[in-house]
Parts: C-alpha cells; sequence; structure tokens
C-alpha cells in the first residue's frame, strides 16, 4: 500500500511539474468551471434547479409539470431541468429568477477567483461557464470579455470567453448542450475553437462531477483538440473521480491532479495553483548540480516547445563555485566566450506599435506573431491599447516614442491620413532613427502610396513592401514579418548602443 501511494505521489507532482512548465510557457488556457461561482456563496447547477423546482411549483402549480423538472434534476440531466422550467414559468420568469439567483452584485470574488487573477500575467486566455461576473472582477476587468466566439479567439490574448453567456444579456445564455452544440457549429468558429485546443495546454478547474454535462463538454473538446493534442489538465476533487470516470479521462488524454476536499473546503486546490505558478529555486553550482544555458531565440516558424526553457541543460565544470550566466561548456574552461548573436538582451527591448486604430486587428495579429519573443523575455511591446485608467494619453505616448529601440509604424492610407500618426509619431521616430537613437522599420498593413513617405528609403516588411493584405495566407506576411524584427532585436542584442 505505501509502494502504490508513494507512486502517485510521484505521478501526481510529475503532472504538476508538467503544468509548472505549460505555464511558463505563456500558452496555458484555464477552463474554469462552475465550482468558482460556488464558492462565492452562489448556487450550483443543481441547487439553481432545486430553486426552479420551488418557483414552478409557486407560479405554476400543476404537479406534472413540477415533477417532470424536478425528475430531471434528480436525474441529474440539468440543462434539461433548465429548459422544462424556462417552458413552464415562460422566458420573461425564468430569465428574470436566473438573472436575481446569480447575481454576484454585493458579493466579494472568492479566494480561488482572485488565485487564478494572479496568474494571469502569463496566462493566454481564460474560458469560463459561469454567467456571472466574478472572474471579470478578479481580473479588475483588465481583459476583454467575450460572450460569442468568433474568429478572434484564435489569435487574441488576454481574453475571458465565456462559453454558456453574460448575466445581463439572457439572449447569450447556453444552458442546453444541443444549443451549445449549435452555438459552435459555424465552420469558422469551429476552426477558431480547434486552432486554440489543438495547439494551447488547457487546465480544467473549478468542476466537479456534478457539473451539468461536464463529461460530455470534456468529450466534445476532446474532438475539437485534435488527434495530437497539447497536455490537458484536469484539476478535480478526488471524490468526483470513480474508477470507470478517472479511466475514460485518461483514456482521452487528460492529466488528472486530484486533490482532496476533507473538511469540505478546496484550499488543496489553491495551494497547487500557487505551486504551479510559484518561481523556481535557481540551484547554486557544485559537481552534482545543474544549470541551464539561457535559450536562443527560436525559430518563430517552429512551434515553443512544451518546456519553458526548450534546451538541454550542461554539467558546470566542478571549478566553477557558483552559478554564472557566463557559462563555459566542459571541455572547453580555457576558451573565450563567444557571444552568441541570439542571446537574450538583459532587459527587454521595447517595441513601439505607431498605427491607425482602423488597423488595430492587424496590429493585434502582428503582435501575436511576435508572442514568443514576449514570452522569451526578448522584446517588450508597447501600443495605446497599453494606456491605464487615468493615464495622460499623450503624454504616455511620447514617453515610449522617447525609449523605444524599435518603433514600427503599420502603414496604410489611414496611417498616411492620419495628422496624429503622421505629423507626431511619425516624425519623431524618424528623428530618432536619424540620431541612431531607436530603429524605424515600416510593416506595410495594405496598399497606398507610401515610397515617397519621410520613411520610404527604409528597409519595410514584409519583403519586398508586399502589403500584408495582398498575401493569400497573412499567417506567412506575419511570420516574414516577425522574422525581419527578430533580426533585428538580434542585431541589438549584440549592439544595444
Amino acid at each position: 500500500m505505501d509502494n502504490a501511494n508513494t507512486m502517485s505521489a510521484e505521478v501526481d507532482a510529475a503532472v504538476i511539474e508538467e503544468l509548472h512548465e505549460a505555464f511558463e510557457s505563456g500558452e496555458l488556457v484555464l477552463f474554469v468551471g462552475g465550482g468558482i461561482s460556488a464558492a462565492a456563496g452562489l448556487p450550483t447547477w443543481r441547487q439553481l434547479v432545486d430553486l426552479l423546482v420551488e418557483r414552478v411549483r409557486e407560479q405554476v402549480g400543476d404537479e406534472v409539470v413540477v415533477a417532470e423538472v424536478a425528475s430531471l434534476a434528480r436525474s441529474q440531466r440539468y440543462s434539461e431541468a433548465l429548459a422544462a422550467a424556462e417552458h413552464a414559468l415562460g422566458a420573461a420568469e425564468f430569465n428574470a429568477f436566473v438573472e436575481d439567483a446569480l447575481d454576484d452584485e454585493g458579493l466579494e470574488p472568492p479566494r480561488i477567483a482572485i488565485a487564478i487573477a494572479a496568474l494571469r500575467d502569463k496566462l493566454r486566455a481564460v474560458l469560463t461557464t459561469n454567467l456571472n461576473h466574478l472572474l471579470e472582477r478578479a481580473f479588475a476587468f483588465e481583459w476583454e470579455t467575450m460572450w460569442r466566439v468568433t474568429d478572434e479567439v484564435a489569435w487574441r490574448r488576454r481574453f475571458i470567453l465565456k462559453l454558456h453567456g453574460t448575466l445581463k444579456e439572457p439572449t447569450s445564455w447556453v444552458f442546453a448542450r444541443e444549443r451549445f452544440i449549435a452555438s459552435i457549429a459555424a465552420p469558422d468558429v469551429r476552426r477558431s475553437l480547434t486552432a486554440v485546443l489543438s495547439k494551447c495546454p488547457v487546465l480544467f478547474i473549478g468542476f466537479g462531477r456534478a457539473d451539468s454535462n461536464f463529461d460530455e463538454m470534456l468529450s466534445d473538446i476532446h474532438a475539437l483538440s485534435g488527434s495530437s493534442p497539447p497536455p490537458r489538465f484536469l484539476l478535480v476533487p478526488s471524490a468526483s473521480l470513480t474508477p470507470y470516470r478517472r479511466t475514460m479521462l485518461v483514456g482521452m488524454g487528460f492529466r488528472l491532479i486530484p486533490y482532496d476536499t476533507p473538511d469540505g473546503s478546496h484550499d488543496r486546490a489553491l495551494a497547487i495553483l500557487e505551486r504551479m505558478s510559484a518561481p523556481r529555486q535557481r540551484a547554486t553550482a557544485s559537481r552534482a548540480s545543474r544549470s541551464i544555458v539561457p535559450p536562443p531565440i527560436p525559430d518563430l516558424e517552429l512551434p515553443p516547445s512544451s518546456s519553458p526553457l526548450g534546451f538541454p541543460s550542461y554539467d558546470l565544470p566542478s571549478d566553477l563555485a557558483a552559478y554564472d550566466d557566463t557559462v563555459t561548456m566542459p571541455g572547453a574552461i580555457d576558451a573565450p566566450r563567444r557571444e552568441r548573436a541570439s542571446e537574450p538582451p538583459a532587459s527587454p527591448i521595447e517595441v513601439f506599435f505607431s498605427y491607425s486604430e482602423s488597423n488595430r486587428e492587424l496590429r493585434d495579429k502582428l503582435e501575436t506573431h511576435l508572442a514568443i519573443l514576449k514570452h522569451k523575455g526578448v522584446i517588450r511591446g508597447w501600443h495605446d491599447g497599453e494606456i491605464g485608467a487615468g493615464e495622460e494619453r499623450d503624454r504616455a505616448i511620447a514617453e515610449h516614442l522617447e525609449t523605444a529601440k524599435i518603433i514600427l509604424l503599420l502603414i496604410s492610407a489611414d496611417f498616411l491620413a492620419s495628422d496624429f500618426c503622421y505629423d507626431v509619431e511619425m516624425q519623431k521616430a524618424i528623428e530618432r532613427h536619424e540620431r541612431r537613437e531607436a530603429r524605424v522599420i515600416p510593416v506595410i498593413l495594405d496598399a497606398c502610396d507610401w515610397e515617397g513617405a519621410p520613411f520610404g528609403k527604409l528597409k519595410s516588411l514584409p519583403r519586398g513592401g508586399r502589403p500584408v493584405t495582398s498575401w493569400v495566407n497573412q499567417s506567412e506576411a506575419f511570420t516574414d514579418i516577425a522574422k525581419g524584427i527578430r533580426e533585428q532585436v538580434e542585431q541589438l542584442s549584440q549592439n544595444p548602443s
């Protein structure tokens, strides 16, 4: 028995370590269930249905109708019970009752929601089945909230997608599985979800066996994830994992992270989240210790490694007494250290995006294609969308224009027609470029007469100045641009002055 417990602990530790690596990659997506709402004191799906049974009894009084809703609830067919209650009460009465029952106004976001929000700097996105606003509030409304799946989810970051709708918009609610399937039936929507689920590791949290149609939803996600999906982790109470259910979930490729709830609380789930996000300790070097060679900037055509570093470790020579960033390879202790062109700089290089608001979508796509450089700490992107509440817009822009080492001019007819883009941002960028204080890179988004502009003599991207919108596959255009920017970053890394 002890050996079995030890083996289980080792497996759990290995899965948590894999989760930590997925988190560090910057691609982890959180899928958050109704447990977050229950932790704040809101009713679970089962409790909501029980309340609706009583409401139907009060408002309708027909015991046959009441018995139908109650029977569906006892069978844990909650989505069908909700549909039956809506049919009995009528849409207006049902909507008002549900909105009042699930309203989180006046409730503090629970500790688990705060713990999730604390991970936001390295998360890609959050998907949730919750209708309420607890997560948005825990995130201090810093992330955009969406409740309809669009093609944006394939390339956007830092958003909360509410798959079952949002509380104040009853027309967005999706309780029945059939309606959920219908909501993702459109080919472009399915492509978008598949693009995320087939490339990004996912952590499910806040789900229990009692969640409405959860296992069916996991099956849907399994089907959308492709034949070789990235890791999918399931953080669930141990009591919800019956032997058959465990076998089924493992068979679908889910990494299980069970936790005990001896006192009815989910504090151990909190501890796992904290462990996942905790920084790793840097070991001191000795004969038995190991260090990591700083990773090169990867080829942007390759997907990021499942490891946050994606580079092998090497034994340090025994006469090095402590960790040193100037790692020497074994067998070459006396050789002079050669600076690698792709070694990340000591601090991120700031990249300023100058663009017309009409090109915001293309700017976001370019930013997505630069994500690997950002995750490796090589660059830090900035544009006016980063300006916080209460900040003076013109001053913030002027400050970052003055400090950025790379300035991207996102060129289109709208950019050229904008007095602010052309006369303020572009002129300041050219001045700094001519003083060799920054590098200006024109990025041609759309066809326009730009060659006679002050930046016309500069090398532009994509190659040959071919506008992004003229490419059949725009991802190829953005990849070409990202490679060109990476080359400039590598040059600045070698010659920062």
